[in-house]
C-alpha cells in the first residue's frame, strides 16, 4: 500500500497571531483618527511602519512541513530542509534544526517558558508516562528524554514531533538517504527593502515631524 502523502502545515505562533492582531487594529484605527482630524504625515508614517515590523517579528515567522521537507521562515531569511538533509532536532530554548554541522533556528517556533526551558537545559524531564507528551515520539518519551519544548502542542514541539516522526517513518521503512542534499538559505530582499524604507521614513517624520 503506498504512503499517503504528506501534508503541508503551516505552524505558527498563536501568541504571534493574537499580537499581530491586536496591534494591527490599533494601528489602523490611529491612522485612520490621524487622518480624519488632520494629525499630519508623521503618526500615520510610525503607525504603519510599527504594522510592518510586528507583522515582520510575530506574524512571517513559522515552521512549513510538507512531503520534501521543512521551511523555516525567520525575519528576512527563510531556510529549507530537505529531510535527506536533517541530522537532528532541538527544542531547548526553541525549534532548531541541525544539518550539515550548522544549527538553525526557528523564531517562530519558540519553547515554552523560558524560565522552565532554562532549567531543563541541563536535565531533562522524565516523560514516559506524561499525557502532555503521549503523541510525541517514543524517542522523546523514552528515557526522559523531553523538553517542555517537546510537548506537543507547544510552538516548538508540534512542528519538532511532525519532522520527527516522519524521519523515524523514513528510517523503519529504509529509505535511503540522499547525501547530496543540503539546507539552502535564502535572503528575501523585498523584506529588506520594505524594511529599510519603513524604517528611513520612521526617522524622517521623527528628524523632520513638518513633514
Amino acid at each position: 500500500m503506498d504512503q499517503p502523502e504528506m501534508p503541508r502545515i503551516v505552524f505558527r505562533s498563536r501568541f504571534g497571531i493574537g499580537l499581530t492582531l491586536v496591534v494591527w487594529a490599533i494601528c489602523i484605527a490611529g491612522m485612520v483618527s490621524s487622518i480624519i482630524v488632520g494629525a499630519g504625515l508623521a503618526p500615520v508614517v510610525l503607525l504603519a511602519s510599527l504594522g510592518w515590523f510586528v507583522w515582520l517579528a510575530f506574524w512571517r515567522p513559522s515552521v512549513v512541513t510538507d512531503a520534501e521537507g521543512v521551511e523555516l521562515r525567520n525575519l528576512v531569511r527563510d531556510v529549507e530542509v530537505p529531510y535527506s538533509a536533517i541530522d537532528d532536532v532541538d527544542t531547548r530554548y526553541s525549534l532548531v534544526v541541525r544539518s550539515g554541522g550548522r544549527s538553525f533556528s526557528a523564531w517562530g517556533a519558540p519553547a515554552p517558558g523560558g524560565a522552565s526551558s532554562l532549567r531543563d537545559s541541563m536535565s531533562r524531564r522524565r516523560a514516559t508516562n506524561r499525557t502532555d507528551w503521549s503523541d510525541a515520539p517514543h524517542s522523546v518519551r523514552a528515557g526522559g528524554a523531553a523538553r517542555p519544548g517537546d510537548t506537543v502542542d507547544s510552538a516548538s514541539g508540534a512542528p519538532a514531533t511532525v519532522i520527527r516522526r516522519e524521519l523515524a517513518r523514513r528510517e523503519h521503512e529504509g529509505v535511503r538517504r540522499d547525501t547530496t542534499a543540503r539546507a539552502v538559505v535564502t535572503v528575501r530582499p523585498l523584506l529588506v527593502a520594505v524594511s529599510l524604507v519603513a524604517l528611513a521614513a520612521s526617522i524622517a517624520v521623527i528628524v523632520f515631524p513638518g513633514l
